[in-house]
C-alpha cells in the first residue's frame, strides 16, 4: 500500500515537471543555467556575463545569429519553438535595459530553425567580431 501510494505521488511529480518543463524559465535553468548561472553573469574567465550583451545582440541580426547559434543553444535538445521561448525570456528577463525589450523583435521558430544548423565552432572568436560590429555602428 505505501509502495503504490510512494509510485503514485512520484507519478504526480513527474507529471507536474513535465508540465512546466515547457515554460521558458523552466527551459533556462534546466538548459542554460549551469554555464550563464541564474541572473545571466556568467563565471568570469569562464564564461561571459551576457546581461549586458543580450539587447544588442538581440537587435542586430548577426546578433541574433550569434545567439542561435552558440553550441549551448544550437546543440540543445530544446526545440526551435522552446529556444525561441527561452531567448525571448532571456532578454525580457536578464537583460541589462539598454534597450527596451518592448522594443525587440521576439525570436520564432523559424529564425532558430534557419541558424541553429550551424553552430558555430570558435565562439570566443565570433563574439569578439560582433562586438566589434556592434561598436562600430553605434
Amino acid at each position: 500500500m505505501l509502495a503504490r501510494a510512494t509510485l503514485a505521488a512520484c507519478v504526480g511529480l513527474l507529471s507536474m515537471a513535465a508540465a512546466s518543463a515547457y515554460e521558458p524559465h523552466i527551459n533556462y535553468m534546466l538548459n542554460c543555467m549551469g554555464c550563464h548561472a541564474p541572473d545571466g553573469r556568467g563565471d568570469p574567465g569562464h564564461v561571459p556575463d551576457i546581461r549586458g550583451t543580450l539587447a544588442p545582440f538581440a537587435a542586430d541580426e548577426a546578433g541574433r545569429r550569434f545567439m542561435t547559434q552558440v553550441p549551448g543553444a544550437a546543440l540543445s535538445r530544446l526545440t526551435d519553438a522552446e529556444l525561441a521561448g527561452v531567448l525571448n525570456w532571456m532578454v525580457d528577463n536578464l537583460a541589462a535595459p539598454q534597450v527596451p525589450p518592448a522594443s525587440l523583435k521576439p525570436f520564432t521558430a523559424q529564425e532558430i530553425a534557419a541558424w541553429r544548423a550551424t553552430p558555430l565552432v570558435d565562439v570566443t572568436a565570433a563574439r569578439r567580431q560582433l562586438l566589434a560590429h556592434l561598436a562600430q555602428d553605434k
